[in-house]
């Protein structure tokens, strides 16, 4: 029971009688609000662990379980886009860029013709970039990749199974460049703009030849 005291110092009790209720109708709808948010939430939960988003962004994770930089890059099998078989081997000589991605995934969206742009820069430089499209439907990665004008190697891995051996990716993207001896010099675990694609991949590039930088000085 409530009590307060007024100047005169005398208790003034209030009455239960005069004490403001409220209705029990919306207690009931309020509670019944509540149910339906949390199922709301739950179903979205559920949804998007179907969906795969709930493997964006799990860096700690993919970091402690890939190949290191510095490591020898290990082998994978994928599927082209043609239904033959690749391995990753089959590139030994060339600088690569792998990208694991997935066309459910909003960041490997977002970033796509930024790796588009990248590409179209460091390939006459001798880049090879392989993306990897895991967890989609193959026409559903090669629809995206056509909508966004994709000019690199998309190859694919419905069920995740071929390349998780070697490569268990949580996060996505995954950016992994290996160099031509096949050793991994870089890994990004985040979208990249292109000017950060860039430069991540030098690591991989062989250095360019001072003297035909500079000008002839014959001329």
């Amino acid at each position: 029971m409530a009590e307060s005291t007024d100047v005169t110092g005398r208790d003034n009790v209030v009455s239960p009688a005069t004490a403001p209720t409220k209705p029990a109708g919306r207690s009931k709808q309020a509670l019944i609000g509540l149910g339906i948010a949390a199922g709301i939430l739950v179903l979205a939960w559920v949804v998007a662990g179907r969906a795969g988003l709930g493997d964006v962004g799990k860096q700690g994770i993919n970091s402690s379980l890939l190949p290191k930089v510095g490591d020898e890059a290990p082998d994978f099998v994928a599927i082209s886009p043609e239904g033959n078989v690749v391995h990753l081997s089959d590139y030994r000589g060339q600088p690569v860029w792998l990208n694991f991605w997935g066309a459910w995934c909003p960041p490997c969206r977002a970033e796509m013709p930024d790796i588009q742009t990248a590409y179209e820069e460091l390939q006459p430089q001798g880049l090879t970039l392989l993306a990897i499209s895991l967890g989609d439907k193959p026409s559903e990665a090669l629809n995206f990749a056509k909508l966004n004008g994709v000019t690199f190697d998309i190859l694919l891995d419905p069920d995740r199974t071929l390349t998780s051996p070697t490569y268990p990716i949580y996060n996505f993207p995954t950016h992994i460049f290996i160099d031509e001896n096949g050793i991994v010099q870089n890994i990004v675990l985040s979208e990249m703009s292109s000017d950060q694609a860039i430069a991540a991949a030098q690591s991989i590039l062989p250095e360019q030849d001072t003297a035909q930088a500079g000008l002839d000085p014959q001329s």
